[in-house]
């Protein structure tokens, strides 16, 4: 079983450190269009508190009707595909609504939301399906719902630092997010093809 605890591990630091990525990322995509003010910043982490708290409900009442490993993967591989294309999408919305909205603070609240939404949305769905699985687990699994969240704070703790005090400084901002995507995309399918669901006894 043993397996199945790194999986978890995989899961929780993997998307934890990009989810803090893109939110640090999103500053760069944003200012050219709507400038570097604190509104930017205040549209940011607005939106991304939204979209964390509706992964939080779908992806715990997911894990009560489909608790398997397999299904959040699956879920996971969609969000990465969608991370792959914001370099080519950004550009497009954020001129279409920046012309269309003078108002800095409701475009580019807009502009976050269109953009950001369904990604982080699903990569919020980790720690609470990984608690949800853990919960219809019918053997003591050795994780606990605040370990699944410490591990979970350090992939964010990890993947704000290295992107904002490294990455930054030595890529385009357009090609980290690419490699963000990449990475996600190669663990989603990771677990998806190591069948793990065969590994847990329910």
């Amino acid at each position: 079983m043993q397996i199945v605890y790194w999986v978890f591990i995989l899961l929780l630091v993997s998307f934890g450190a990009v989810v803090m990525g893109l939110e640090i990322l999103s500053s760069n995509l944003m200012s050219p269009y709507f400038g570097g003010s604190i509104y930017i910043w205040g549209s940011i982490i607005s939106s991304f508190m939204v979209h964390f708290s509706v992964g939080y409900v779908l992806g715990g009442h997911l894990s009560q009707r489909h608790p398997r490993i397999s299904v959040l993967a699956a879920f996971l591989v969609a969000a990465s595909l969608w991370v792959l294309m914001i370099p080519a999408m950004y550009k497009p919305v954020c001129e279409f609504i920046s012309e269309e909205i003078a108002d800095v603070r409701l475009g580019s609240l807009i502009a976050m939301n269109a953009i950001f939404f369904v990604p982080i949305s699903i990569m919020a769905m980790v720690s609470p399906y990984i608690i949800g699985i853990m919960a219809a687990w019918r053997r003591q699994s050795g994780f606990t719902a605040g370990m699944v969240l410490f591990i979970s704070t350090v992939g964010s703790f990890v993947g704000t630092n290295a992107t904002a005090f490294y990455l930054i400084g030595i890529f385009p901002v357009s090609r980290i997010i690419v490699g963000l995507g990449i990475i996600c995309l190669a663990v989603s399918l990771t677990v998806l093809l190591l069948r793990i669901d065969r590994r847990i006894k329910w």
